[in-house]
């Protein structure tokens, strides 16, 4: 069986984009930002060489996030923290190198982390074996291989662990990404509850309740957590076919989520890249 790496090539032209950026002095109060991109380059190309190495990998896939983000539209404030930071200069032209160098994967209206979620978990009678390559924990809420090449270690997660790691996301949030869960639940107190209570979607619920919280806060919070996974997104129409719902919602109750979701979402065709964020979801 060959192996194929499935590389979050997001966090590659990130780093490499840093890593070849420098200031420059030129006199007392005159200063520029410079960036070398052969140096990023060799970087890049050091670190797939190195990955297949170490995975004894056969092929890579590289996937990018496409400038715009199903996920805002639904949540204005996800990832809002980051749309002022100050990007690498020479972020685009990588990219843009990725692309003619290696070809990338870009499906539209969503990150990096969800095509690598859909390849990942797409045709399981498939003939490869597939690693995901990236420093994002979030992959551990996804039933696959996945090498965190930041801290060397390869994880084989079934899908009880990564439905389990989607509610404990759910409930501690990630305030990094935008979305903040339960008001005093971090990791470690949210593993602690879904292990005496039980990883199921009430222990969820009760949680967000006791603090005056809706099943709705609960649901757009597990929504940003999760990446989609196969079958879920429809490439041709560029549509969520259906995002996750709890298992215990019965047909009528999934219908109504899934109903107000595709209002929102619908064809994704609008640009979400500018900087003013959209209305959020209305329950």
């Amino acid at each position: 069986m060959t192996t194929t790496l499935l590389i979050d090539a997001d966090v590659l032209a990130y780093q490499s984009a840093f890593t070849a950026q420098a200031n420059i002095q030129w006199k007392e109060d005159l200063w520029t930002v410079h960036t070398d991109l052969a140096i990023a380059k060799t970087w890049i190309v050091d670190r797939l060489e190195t990955f297949k190495k170490r995975m004894k990998a056969d092929d890579f896939i590289l996937a990018i996030s496409d400038k715009n983000n199903f996920r805002r539209k639904l949540n204005s404030e996800y990832k809002a923290n980051r749309r002022s930071k100050f990007a690498p200069i020479g972020l685009d032209p990588i990219r843009a190198w990725l692309a003619e160098e290696y070809g990338t994967v870009i499906y539209p209206n969503l990150e990096a982390d969800d095509v690598l979620a859909i390849l990942a978990t797409e045709r399981p009678n498939r003939k490869d074996k597939r690693i995901i390559v990236s420093i994002d924990k979030d992959f551990k809420s996804v039933p696959c291989a996945f090498y965190d090449f930041n801290r060397g270690e390869l994880h084989e997660t079934t899908k009880e662990q990564a439905d389990h790691y989607h509610l404990m996301q759910t409930l501690a949030g990630d305030p990094v990404d935008g979305y903040k869960g339960v008001p005093r639940i971090g990791v470690k107190s949210a593993e602690k509850l879904l292990d005496t209570h039980g990883a199921t979607w009430d222990t969820v619920l009760n949680a967000y309740t006791k603090v005056g919280m809706t099943e709705q806060d609960a649901l757009m919070n597990a929504w940003m957590a999760y990446l989609i996974r196969k079958d879920e997104y429809n490439n041709k129409q560029k549509q969520i076919k259906y995002l996750w719902m709890p298992s215990c919602f019965d047909e009528k109750q999934k219908r109504k989520y899934s109903h107000l979701i595709h209002q929102v979402t619908g064809d994704l065709d609008e640009d979400l890249s500018r900087q003013k964020p959209f209305d959020p979801i209305s329950f």
